[in-house]
């Protein structure tokens, strides 16, 4: 996280905090593919090096997760 931007894995685990969890895989389809948000920056690359994890607005993003929520929990299996 920072003053820039969050990564996906940033928002998903706020949210999580927040008491408003979303599955990982749907929230980054929602953002790339769905809405793509355009990215605010990139965090730097690993010890290993390679890309950084792209930043993105993080007003955007819960604006994402408010309008999507509902469509983005985590499946619930009923076990019947």
């Amino acid at each position: 996280m920072t003053a820039d931007g969050w990564t996906i894995a940033d928002a998903v685990a706020e949210f999580e905090r927040a008491g408003m969890p979303v599955d990982p895989a749907r929230f980054r389809i929602a953002v790339t593919r769905v809405a793509r948000l355009a990215r605010t920056g990139e965090m730097k690359s690993g010890e290993r090096g390679g890309r950084g994890q792209a930043l993105y607005d993080i007003g955007q993003l819960q604006r994402l997760h408010a309008a999507l929520s509902p469509w983005l929990t985590t499946p619930q299996h009923d076990p019947t």
